[in-house]
């Protein structure tokens, strides 16, 4: 039989359950030990989370990271999305790590791909990191300006260019804009898409000629 509950300890279970508070959270709010909010919930039998909910709650309760949402109805044109985006990673992402990183100096193609972070990932755009590569003759305020208006981040969410040195030859015209690495950090979301793309991998490399 379920132990009564007094009004305190239905405080700590509601921040746990209902609030994804953490514990170290709920001792702060309530003044208990960590340990004596772990001996309340194991009190009235509440299951623990395991560290991948508890670091997800986190991100969410703590430092305010939204998490992402998958679409799960997908139209005929989210599905040809969802194909391009792994298709893109499986191509130009980095793959370990705990981060969703893509680079690339083509917009057309960095626009694809936030289209299907976006649409398909469901990611929260203020989580949304960028990073440009550029050259010391570049203009790094008009590359940033072109960038912020091409991909909708704003200037706040670019990190300090990286500026590398003279290069010679071609380099201008193949990337006038400088090459892009979008960044969002979420270790979930980088092992959904890997998954995705090994599942078309297996079926693109075995499907008969």
């Amino acid at each position: 039989m379920e132990r009564m509950r007094n009004r305190k300890d239905e405080k700590i279970i509601e921040l746990y359950i209902e609030h994804f508070f953490s514990m170290a959270q709920i001792g702060e709010q309530t003044d208990l030990s960590v340990s004596k909010v772990c001996d309340i919930l194991e009190k009235y039998g509440i299951k623990r989370r395991n560290r991948s909910e508890a670091i997800s709650n986190l991100n969410i309760t703590k430092y305010k990271k939204h998490p992402f949402l998958i679409k799960k109805t997908l139209s005929t044109e989210d599905e040809k999305l969802k194909l391009a985006g792994i298709m893109l990673y499986w191509g130009e992402g980095t793959k370990n790590g705990n981060t969703v990183a893509f680079s690339n100096s083509n917009p057309e193609m960095i626009v694809v791909f936030l289209r299907f972070l976006r649409v398909v990932c469901g990611i929260s755009d203020d989580r949304l990191k960028a990073l440009l590569h550029i050259y010391q003759d570049h203009d790094d305020d008009e590359l940033k300006s072109f960038w912020v208006k091409k991909t909708g981040i704003p200037e706040k969410n670019f990190y300090k260019s990286f500026v590398h040195g003279v290069k010679t030859g071609t380099y201008k015209q193949n990337s006038k804009y400088g090459t892009i690495s979008l960044r969002y950090s979420d270790k979930k979301l980088l092992h959904t898409i890997n998954d995705w793309i090994l599942e078309y991998a297996k079926y693109l490399v075995h499907k008969p000629l």
